[in-house]
């Protein structure tokens, strides 16, 4: 609704969001989201409430995801929180890092957002050896490896690897990390930080791009909005539209983006394609 100037409507569906800010998203008819990504409504509350203008909403949600995250490092962890105690057990994330960084930039959380692109640098670092292969693996354990990169876990379903070469894939999960370390790019130039950090940042995320380009499928996937919009910010208009013009061919006349517009996943996949 934000996009499209609605406040009205945004401020009633933020509110019936915050309805469950207890339970994220614990029971939730989103498989991963009730299991893996509990934190994911969180952030889009978070953003959501930082964009209205309410910011107890806002801190209330951010308290809430950064309980899935590494203090030391900014690493956003998947299907159970941090302990407090030893990393050995946690499951590191470069989707859920990303929603660490999303969330600290809205709330002005600097240093917390520079462990989380740093993060995301290492990230890429670790996975160059098989990016050139065609995979990118997006979880680590919390031992690091040889040599003190990440320790990728090499499990190639869907939600552990972006499999360059195999249709079908979430391709989301590694453009929503392009995108964030795009803005907090553009962030370091606007608000004096360094130039080293700006740059390192931008080519961080434009390398996940290219991969991203490189997969097959991604420009006939409903799964590749936040490509089209990772694109858009790193100036490749050409790529973002080619997206775009396929994601507008599934609309609806309803204007959703789903066969049936009474399903949850319409509702979801709409709010992610117009954002």
């Amino acid at each position: 609704f934000l996009e499209s100037d609605r406040r009205a409507d945004a401020e009633r569906a933020l509110a019936r969001a915050a309805r469950y800010i207890e339970r994220g998203g614990e029971g939730s008819g989103n498989g991963a989201y009730a299991s893996i990504f509990q934190h994911y409504p969180w952030m889009w509350m978070c953003w959501a409430a930082a964009r209205l203008g309410q910011a107890e909403l806002a801190e209330t949600c951010y308290e809430r995801l950064m309980k899935y995250s590494l203090p030391a490092t900014g690493a956003g962890l998947v299907c159970a929180p941090f302990d407090g105690e030893g990393v050995m057990s946690c499951i590191a994330d470069v989707f859920a890092t990303a929603e660490v960084l999303k969330t600290s930039l809205l709330l002005g959380r600097t240093e917390t957002a520079e462990l989380a692109a740093a993060t995301l640098v290492e990230a890429v670092n670790a996975n160059r050896v098989h990016m050139v292969s065609g995979k990118f693996f997006l979880r680590w354990g919390g031992a690091p490896a040889q040599g003190g990169q990440l320790s990728l876990c090499h499990e190639e379903d869907v939600f552990h690897c972006i499999d360059q070469k195999s249709p079908g894939q979430l391709y989301f999960l590694l453009a929503f990390p392009a995108m964030v370390l795009l803005e907090i790019a553009a962030s370091c130039e606007a608000n004096g930080g360094t130039q080293r950090d700006a740059g390192l940042y931008r080519s961080t995320a434009c390398e996940m791009l290219e991969y991203l380009k490189g997969c097959c499928g991604v420009y006939e996937s409903p799964m590749a909005h936040k490509v089209a919009r990772a694109a858009c910010s790193a100036g490749d208009m050409e790529t973002s539209r080619r997206i775009a013009d396929f994601l507008l061919s599934l609309q609806k006349p309803s204007g959703c983006f789903w066969p049936d517009p009474e399903a949850m996943d319409a509702v979801d996949q709409t709010a992610e394609i117009v954002v």
